[in-house]
């Protein structure tokens, strides 16, 4: 029974070390993507390829440039979705080497819920990377009222307050391909936590 419970223990550990390579994975490519969503941000009628570092015009038809990344000084948004990013990859490096050293050489003292806590901040920050969506350009609830001639109308906005019509929508930006990188990310990261909780702890293997 002991060696049953060892055996599925280090297939559930292969499978978290192998989950967590999977959301590095995605994320690495998402750091050099080009296109987490895109928006005409000039108001020219061409769409922008945004990233969370780089974008690329034309629609994304064009090859992404990764010279040089877009500055962030003005949009605190973008600073934190990069920042979001950034903590999500290191959670998720801290929960992988902690689980490995684990499983092959020693056992730590509560290293579990180490583990576990950067599951949750490799996800949690995962999914704070979309924050970026809430940008100006992306859309405000502002822009959604249609005021017309009409003075009732135009006498009731009034009273709108503004922090009601700055709530950002993101309906003018489309979902891109790094936002379904960094989502697989967080589903992988998610599950690798739920999986540490649940399957039995396997005898190290190189003790």
């Amino acid at each position: 029974m002991v060696c049953c419970c060892n055996t599925i223990g280090n297939i559930f550990r292969a499978v978290i070390v192998g989950g967590c390579a999977f959301a590095l994975l995605m994320q690495f490519l998402l750091i050099y993507s080009c296109h987490f969503f895109s928006t005409d941000l000039d108001n020219t009628g061409v769409n922008t390829t945004i990233g969370i570092w780089y974008e690329t015009y034309g629609g994304g038809n064009e090859t992404c440039n990764l010279d040089s990344h877009y500055e962030a000084e003005e949009e605190g948004l973008v600073a934190g979705a990069r920042s979001a990013l950034v903590l999500s990859v290191l959670c998720g490096m801290t929960a992988t080497l902690l689980v490995v050293f684990e499983w092959f050489f020693c056992e730590i003292c509560m290293a579990g819920c180490v583990e576990g806590l950067a599951f949750v901040g490799a996800w949690g920050c995962g999914l704070g990377v979309y924050m970026i969506y809430g940008i100006e350009q992306c859309g405000r609830l502002s822009d959604d009222i249609n005021l017309g001639d009409d003075y009732i109308a135009s006498a009731g906005a009034d009273l709108i307050p503004e922090s009601v019509e700055d709530i950002p929508t993101a309906k003018d930006c489309q979902w891109g391909q790094g936002a379904t990188y960094n989502l697989l990310a967080c589903i992988a990261y998610f599950g690798c936590g739920i999986l540490l909780c649940f399957a039995p702890q396997p005898k190290p293997m190189f003790r």
